[in-house]
């Protein structure tokens, strides 16, 4: 969740918006130009707030419910304009295998055991996943459910469903554009194995959201780097300019900065060979709030729930998103503000 520097949210649950105040009509003025990511964030969260206010009313936690009733916008307002693939996967997504069957499995190679030890620490928990027997075996060995696994058969080589695929080098071309995005990657030569972020739409309809992403992170960033309650370092600040940080970092920063000042000490990632969003953050100088931080980011809902988060050392909180990166988050409240005028 970001807020626009100075917009201001009620400080308890019930206590009545600055906008809702009844004022005159006003003669109409010529068109404004197209507003800011913030503005359109902040008043998309402030209509929110109002009509969570009907049914939030748990007074001992009014400062938490400010931001979760927030989060909630989020979640809400994207459920209807979520980015391609995830419509695609929505209207008709079938069902997994049930499981792989059981058998005596090779020993996986180095690459296929580091993509498994990779997709069981870093996946989203609700990732489906396809793969080739072996692979899906060695999953399996890392404690991957069954169910979340989509056997690839020869002959089929787009796994419609998926949310990754993981795939060896050679025969990623028998993928077409179903899955066009490398979001991880293991080995090397003909033992190489990707994981791939797929995209019913195929590449073009990825490489439209990618671009219409990166504007709108850069937009973002930019508005983050100019909130005196945040402190970047030169390296992070310039980041967040190239529009570099995963969107749920974005909006979990804006949560906390709402509250507390701190320090972002580092960006960083876990996704080996392959140049994706950053997806985990470490902030630091957060003094007695360091506890009460890390409760309202638990606090947050999908998918704005980190799948981790620790305080390190006593002295920072560690926050770290699951894989893939989604975009479109930050469009989606651009669509909805423009439909809405």
């Amino acid at each position: 969740m970001l807020v626009k520097i100075g917009t201001r949210l009620p400080d308890r649950v019930g206590e009545p918006a600055a906008d809702t105040v009844k004022r005159a009509p006003v003669p109409a003025r010529p068109a404004a130009p197209e507003p800011s990511w913030g503005r359109v964030l902040a008043t998309t969260i402030k209509l929110r707030v109002q009509r969570a206010r009907r049914w939030r009313a748990a007074a001992a936690v009014a400062a938490a419910a400010v931001v979760t009733v927030a989060a909630l916008a989020f979640s809400g307002v994207f459920a209807g304009t979520a980015a391609p693939a995830a419509r695609t996967r929505a209207a008709g997504t079938p069902s997994p295998a049930k499981a792989v069957p059981h058998r005596a499995a090779p020993q996986p190679s180095g690459a296929q055991a580091a993509a498994a030890a990779w997709i069981a620490g870093q996946l989203s928990s609700d990732a489906t996943i396809a793969c080739d027997p072996a692979m899906c075996a060695a999953l399996q060995a890392r404690g991957v459910a069954a169910g979340r696994l989509m056997p690839l058969q020869p002959g089929s080589p787009n796994p419609h469903g998926a949310t990754v695929v993981v795939t060896s080098a050679s025969a990623a071309s028998q993928l077409g554009a179903y899955a066009p995005a490398v979001i991880a990657s293991f080995g090397s030569g003909s033992a190489q194995i990707d994981v791939r972020a797929t995209e019913p739409g195929g590449a073009a309809a990825y490489q439209a959201a990618l671009r219409a992403d990166l504007t709108a992170r850069m937009s973002a960033g930019s508005q983050l780097l100019r909130n005196n309650r945040i402190h970047f370092t030169a390296q992070d600040a310039a980041q967040l300019r190239a529009g570099q940080v995963d969107t749920r970092l974005l909006a979990t920063l804006a949560a906390l900065s709402s509250q507390y000042s701190f320090s972002v000490t580092a960006f960083g990632d876990a996704s080996p060979g392959a140049a994706v969003l950053y997806r985990d953050v470490t902030i630091a100088d957060l003094g007695k709030h360091l506890a009460a931080a890390l409760t309202l980011v638990n606090a947050q809902v999908p998918p704005y729930l980190p799948a981790q988060a620790t305080i390190v050392n006593q002295a920072s909180l560690s926050v770290e998103f699951a894989a893939p990166s989604p975009l479109g988050l930050l469009t989606a409240v651009l669509d909805v503000d423009r439909s809405h005028r």
